[in-house]
Parts: C-alpha cells; sequence; structure tokens
C-alpha cells in the first residue's frame, strides 16, 4: 500500500516518523528551515516564482503590509535551493515563463493543476488541499498529516473546510475504525487510512453540537455586554463634545471612568472564561 505524509510548519511537524523507510514525506514552500526537519521524498511550491519577496535568513520579522500584494515571503537562497533538489519538486504550471532559468532544474515538474481539478472539481483553498488530492488520484491510501493545523483565523474560515472535505474523499463512505494512541488519532476505513497528530485541529471539535454545551457559549453574554459599554461609552463621549461651555464636565467625566471599570471588569471575567477552557 502506498504511503505518503504531508508535513507542514505548524507545531506538530516534529512528530514526522522520519525513520519509517515506507513513508515518503511531502514538505512545501520553506519549511526545510525547520531545524531538524529529517528528510523528503517530494517538494511542493505552486505560488508564481517571480512573485517571491525574498529576505535574508536571520531576518527581523515581515509583517504583511511590507510585502506587495500578490507576493510571498521566501529566503534569500530560497529559488537556488529548489533547483538543487534531487528529488521532485512541483511547481506552477507556468514555472518556466516565471522563471526561465528553471529549465535547467532537472528535478523540477509541473504541478497537474487541470488533471487534478477534472478529478476533484475547482474548490482548493490551500497548497496543503492540492497535495492531498495528488495523493489520493496517485493511489495513495495511508496519509498522514503532520503540521499542519489550519487552526489561525483565516486558515479555519477558508482552509480548513476545503482540506477536511478532501479527507473525506480519502475515507470513503462507511464505518470508521478510530483509534488514539502514542499522540496520534487514526482513522481507517476499507477506502483509506487517515493519521493526525492528537495537537492538531484537524478533524477535532471541543463539543458536540446539541449534545454537548458549545464552551464559548458563556462569552456570548459578555460580549454583549461589552457592545452596550461601547455604545454608552459613546454617547457619553458625544455628550462631552456638545456640551455647553458653562456646564461643569465632572458628571460625564465620572460616567466614562465607570463604564471604563465596567469594560475592565467584564474583560477580565472573558480572560478567565477563555483560560478555563484552555485548562479544562
Amino acid at each position: 500500500m502506498q504511503r505518503c505524509a504531508i508535513v507542514g510548519t505548524a507545531q506538530s511537524w516534529s512528530q514526522t516518523p522520519w525513520t519509517d523507510p515506507g513513508l515518503e514525506i511531502w514538505s512545501l514552500n520553506d519549511a526545510y528551515r525547520l531545524t531538524g526537519f529529517g528528510r523528503a521524498d517530494r517538494w511542493y511550491d505552486f505560488h508564481p516564482l517571480d512573485h517571491f519577496h525574498f529576505v535574508d535568513e536571520g531576518h527581523a520579522p515581515v509583517y504583511a503590509h511590507q510585502v506587495p500584494a500578490g507576493y510571498y515571503v521566501r529566503p534569500k537562497t530560497h529559488l537556488e535551493w529548489l533547483g538543487q533538489q534531487q528529488i521532485p519538486v512541483f511547481l506552477h504550471p507556468d514555472y518556466l515563463t516565471q522563471y526561465p532559468a528553471a529549465a535547467a532544474w532537472h528535478h523540477a515538474r509541473p504541478f497537474p493543476k487541470a488533471t487534478i481539478e477534472a478529478a476533484f472539481g475547482r474548490y482548493f483553498t490551500s497548497s496543503p488541499a492540492w497535495m492531498l488530492a495528488q495523493a489520493v488520484l496517485e493511489g495513495y491510501r495511508e496519509i498522514h498529516i503532520y503540521g499542519i493545523h489550519l487552526a489561525t483565523e483565516q486558515e479555519y474560515l477558508e482552509q480548513r473546510p476545503n482540506f477536511e472535505f478532501l479527507i473525506g474523499r480519502v475515507l470513503g463512505p462507511g464505518p470508521v475504525d478510530y483509534q488514539v494512541a502514542a499522540g496520534l488519532r487514526t482513522y481507517r476505513t476499507a477506502h483509506g487510512t487517515i493519521v493526525l497528530p492528537e495537537a492538531s485541529p484537524i478533524l477535532s471539535s471541543d463539543f458536540q453540537y446539541a449534545f454537548q454545551p458549545r464552551p464559548r457559549a458563556a462569552l456570548a453574554p459578555l460580549q454583549w455586554e461589552l457592545h452596550k459599554i461601547g455604545v454608552k461609552h459613546a454617547r457619553a463621549i458625544d455628550q462631552l463634545k456638545r456640551r455647553p461651555w458653562w456646564q461643569s464636565p465632572a458628571p460625564i467625566r465620572q460616567e466614562l471612568a465607570r463604564l471604563e471599570a465596567w469594560r475592565a471588569d467584564v474583560q477580565d471575567q472573558m480572560h478567565r472564561h477563555e483560560l478555563a477552557g484552555q485548562w479544562s
């Protein structure tokens, strides 16, 4: 059975079983910079080769507003690194137009985007999703996923639904044998197997809808209270601006101080709820 691991850069990447000889390692972008990254059998970078924003090793943090729209941050030696690889390197289908010097990269491959779209449609929102679809199309039936959490707000909203949809394509219909051991969750069906770190939020939730209370439901009344405080605060500021010159501002300022204290108290309650959820 063909087996592969798709490895990203979120915290659980270090759980990758580098020494499993029957497991191919597929990774992407600049994950090779991770200290302790063991090996790879394939590499992927679908982004246009002429739209990289290069930075020096050990550079200061790069913020979104510093990167031109449509460009992607990469180490200064990234193109050189891609060209030196002795494993298949899957690139943007138009990579030769974007960077003609890549014609000398003997292991570069145009990613088969059209073939994958013909099989799965056009719904793709992340590089790992493209990689997972290619694995399915090529007959891989045991797929490990490390270092791919899709847990930030943008990833959660835009990328995670598509990725979990494709995991469903791997597992297919029928009963699922679910096991947890050695820090890993394994989902096995007659059609395929998915292995995920316990730390990964993929295929995971902290409550079961309709049968368990939503952990963050307690925050809703506090969020509404914050909204009311904000409205009252804005009104008080407006009153302060519009008051006649002869009227003392002291009562309005006292009200503003009261609202600020109220806001701080509510925010403290929300913080304690969030901490309780993390440690429960």
